[in-house]
């Protein structure tokens, strides 16, 4: 008679493989973090072009720019259909569309996250429109001053 022996895996194999699939996800975790934050950074910076763009265009048409909260250019959706938000990452204010409203950089500057931006005609800064934050960025520079 022939003995039939069962096929399979020993726990020895099993407990080896889910070791191996436990230290590439240890070592590739970290990784998909620093992926999501340069995300992020780079959706900001994009976004941050887009609000400086619509502001150009603006300021071609009406050769000041806004005075205003920048109401003015999502009014009709004619420069820009909305305030995009910013999504910073590691901040307490990761997420906003708020638009923090001043004569000068540091007046507009709350750290409050969204956007600031300078309507002062007198201001050395008129027009500017940056992120209201001064945490840093991954490359050590303050928000603030992309």
């Amino acid at each position: 008679m022939i003995k039939q022996t069962s096929r399979g895996f020993t726990l020895i194999e099993i407990m080896v493989v889910v070791a191996i699939i436990a230290i590439l996800a240890v070592i590739a975790m970290p990784r998909f973090a620093g992926l999501m934050d340069k995300s992020k950074e780079s959706t900001t910076v994009g976004m941050l072009t887009s609000l400086r763009s619509a502001l150009n265009i603006y300021y071609g048409d009406n050769t000041n720019f806004p005075g205003d909260d920048l109401a003015s250019l999502t009014s009709n959706g004619r420069y820009i259909a909305n305030i995009p938000m910013t999504k910073l990452p590691g901040t307490p204010h990761m997420d906003s569309s708020a638009i923090s409203v001043g004569a000068s950089t540091a007046a507009a500057l709350t750290d409050s996250g969204g956007w600031a931006y300078v309507n002062d005609p007198e201001s050395h800064y008129y027009g500017t429109i940056f992120v209201n934050c001064s945490h840093l960025d991954r490359n050590g520079n303050p928000w603030y001053s992309r």
